[in-house]
Order: structure tokens, then sequence, then C-alpha cells
């Protein structure tokens, strides 16, 4: 079995609540044959090289890129173009239990989905800079309208 020391101590620097549903998001992703290995602010997964998610600790909550499909629909799914992942373009955001047990199943679907090879998306680097143009621009509209 691989040490999964680095990934307990990522997790170990949360508060009680995030921890639980972090650690619990982490052995659904080992159990489905994932690899874990730890970033600076995230814990990466993949299967065969090929990611199937990036799980983030954050205050309140926890954030976890998946690769799904981008149109995909789920009451805990958010868009995370801002993570900036090529190949994950949605997040499940999970505070609570209920959104845990959403979240387990999307965990199921992404890690099959890498195992097929069916997570064929990968956005351009132009991608993120027209999105971050745009924001922007929705900024710099705001600000015009406050005048």
């Amino acid at each position: 079995m691989r040490d999964d020391s680095e990934a307990q101590d990522y997790l170990s620097n949360s508060n009680n609540k995030v921890q639980k549903l972090a650690s619990e998001l982490h052995k659904a992703f080992i159990k489905q044959g994932c690899v874990s290995y730890v970033k600076t602010i995230y814990i990466g997964y993949d299967i065969e090289g090929q990611m199937v998610a990036a799980l983030y600790c954050r205050e309140d909550r926890v954030e976890v890129a998946l690769a799904l499909d981008e149109n995909h629909v789920s009451p805990v799914l958010i868009d995370a173009t801002h993570l900036t992942w090529r190949s994950m373009p949605v997040a499940a955001v999970v505070r609570n239990n209920k959104d845990l047990s959403a979240a387990a199943l999307l965990v199921v679907e992404a890690s099959l989905r890498v195992k097929a090879g069916k997570n064929t998306l990968n956005r351009s680097s132009e991608f993120f800079a027209e999105v971050k143009k745009n924001k922007r621009l929705v900024e710099e509209g705001r600000r015009q309208k406050r005048k």
C-alpha cells in the first residue's frame, strides 16, 4: 500500500468539520483506485497518470474539482473555471453530510470516466485568458454603474 502520510498531514490542517468531510472524500477516491499526492494547496488524485480530481480544504467547505463533463448537473456542482484545470471543468462544493453523499457519487462517476478514457476535455490557455478578460470587463462595467 502506498504511503498516505502527506495526504493525512494536509487533511489534519483543517478544522474538524472540514477535516471529516475531506477525509471521507479522500477515502472514496482511494477506494476507486486513485493515487493521491499533495501539492501546496490541494490533494490531487489520478488513475494511471490521468487526473481525476483536486481536493481543496477551505475554511467552511471542501471543494473538489472533478473530471466530469462540463454540463454535468448536480446540486453540489459549480463551474470550476476559477481553478484553471484544463480537464476538470466542474467542482463539488461539500459543506455537510448531504453534500458529501452527492459528492461521493460524483467521485465514482469521475473515476469511472477516467478509467474508460472518456475525459477528453482539454481547455486551452486561450480559454482561460478569455474568461479572465470577460471577468475584468464585467467588473469595469460594475464600477462604471456605481459612479
